[in-house]
């Protein structure tokens, strides 16, 4: 990745799942960031410049491709085309036409390539992912599900490697629509893997042999293991455990709701592309922000209230819902071992490096965040919470996540700690509260 790209220093965004809701959620962080200045030199910069790397989830897979594509000065045309927009009714209208039934009986395409072609025409027009990942732009990994593993499908050129596909020539609607593709709702999205067709000589990364041969390997480090096994599989290599031959790729809350996995790697794997370990060792990397924008809600349950047993759609809607937000508590611990693997890396660097103190600004946005003993936060909270999580909002909807969004940045007392770390004046930071929750 890092021959196709510039990875800068400073910023690392995780964009939660939750449909239109979180799409707006991450969009309103966004721009707040593009509209926050600060001087470096003699030039003036936008904190979205700084963003290096975008890992994202189910509906905020559809802000992060957009950011990628057009930048920060295209998100507005964002709410505009599509998030104003009442795109489920057009779904449900596309899929009900018999003529998409006949188009779509004779490819043998499923529905969901109607959330693939509505966003195609909404937002991105035909792109590819080579159009997506380009020098001074953020890196951009929209993260699925592979249904039947259970196991993170990263839209990286490395996963695509894996399956002896051309990933530069994916298109961005399929691979935004298969991190969105929430299960019984949509259909999977379907890949064939080439492997042994098309790739056969193909020698096996030297992290997935190790993986595998050494003994020690499960034992020490049973994740690595299983990452090393799944590598395996989808080449169709030695030993493999599952024979892949098709990929079905859902919702990528799925296995990871916050989309962390691919950050972890991103910074951390040693046998990542672009790792971030270099530079801190090196002082070259001074600040980071990991920034992660959650849209998780948990609006109040009425089967509390109910005396008969909940029917069988209060049991899907718990089967698919509970599962994506029970996966939170476990990637909020991965993240901490990310923080805690950036400060050690700091603390390995040489003791005659005169680079100064390594900070790591980690904030979390969440709606639980708005504060219940303030009256105006917790109406804003509760409102939020009933959101939906369909792909259509209506005009107040989208400014309670807009106000949300805006409110949790500037209260976040690490945003605050960043900003007077650069010198930036604005009339919401508190600088006892600043300094006194954040430890950078």
């Amino acid at each position: 990745m890092e021959a196709r790209r510039s990875i800068g220093p400073r910023k690392h965004f995780q964009l939660a799942g939750g449909g239109s809701r979180a799409a707006m959620l991450a969009l309103s962080v966004l721009r707040e960031l593009r509209d926050t200045k600060y001087r470096m030199g003699d030039n003036s910069r936008s904190l979205t410049d700084d963003v290096a790397f975008v890992s994202s989830v189910s509906g905020g897979s559809v802000t992060a491709a957009y950011f990628g594509l057009y930048g920060a000065d295209g998100l507005d045309a964002l709410e505009a085309d599509f998030l104003s927009k009442d795109n489920t009714n057009t779904l449900i209208w596309r899929a009900v036409n018999p003529i998409n039934w006949f188009r779509f009986g004779l490819s043998g395409r499923s529905r969901i390539g109607l959330v693939e072609e509505l966003f195609d025409e909404k937002l991105f027009k035909g792109a590819r992912f080579e159009a997506l990942n380009r020098p001074g732009r953020p890196f951009v990994v929209l993260n699925a599900t592979d249904m039947a593993s259970g196991e993170v499908f990263a839209f990286t050129p490395k996963r695509f490697d894996d399956i002896c596909s051309d990933f530069d020539q994916q298109p961005v609607s399929v691979g935004v629509a298969a991190s969105a593709a929430f299960p019984i709702a949509f259909t999977p999205v379907a890949f064939q893997n080439y492997s042994v067709a098309s790739c056969p000589d193909r020698p096996m990364p030297t992290w997935v042999s190790k993986g595998l041969t050494r003994r020690y390997t499960p034992y020490i480090d049973v994740e690595g293991y299983k990452q090393a096994r799944y590598a395996n599989d989808l080449r169709r290599g030695q030993d493999k455990f599952q024979d892949i031959q098709y990929v079905y790729l859902l919702d990528g809350g799925l296995a990871d709701n916050l989309g962390v996995s691919s950050l972890l790697e991103a910074i951390i794997s040693p046998h990542a592309t672009g790792s971030l370990l270099k530079g801190i060792n090196t002082g070259a990397v001074r600040k980071i922000v990991v920034l992660v924008v959650n849209a998780r809600a948990d609006a109040p349950k009425s089967v509390y209230q109910q005396a008969s047993r909940p029917g069988i759609f209060s049991m899907i809607g718990s089967v698919t819902s509970v599962p994506i937000d029970a996966t939170t508590a476990s990637v909020n611990a991965q993240m901490s071992v990310l923080v805690r693997t950036l400060k050690q890396a700091a603390r390995d660097r040489p003791p005659d490096a005169q680079f100064g103190d390594l900070k790591i600004y980690d904030m979390l946005i969440d709606f639980d965040q708005l504060r219940p003993s303030d009256p105006q936060q917790r109406e804003l909270r509760d409102k939020a919470k009933l959101v939906p999580t369909s792909w259509s909002l209506s005009e107040s909807d989208r400014e309670t996540i807009e106000a949300v969004g805006t409110r949790l940045l500037r209260q976040h007392p690490c945003y605050q700690k960043l900003l007077l770390d650069l010198n930036v004046a604005a009339d919401f930071i508190e600088p006892a509260f600043a300094e006194e929750g954040c430890k950078p």
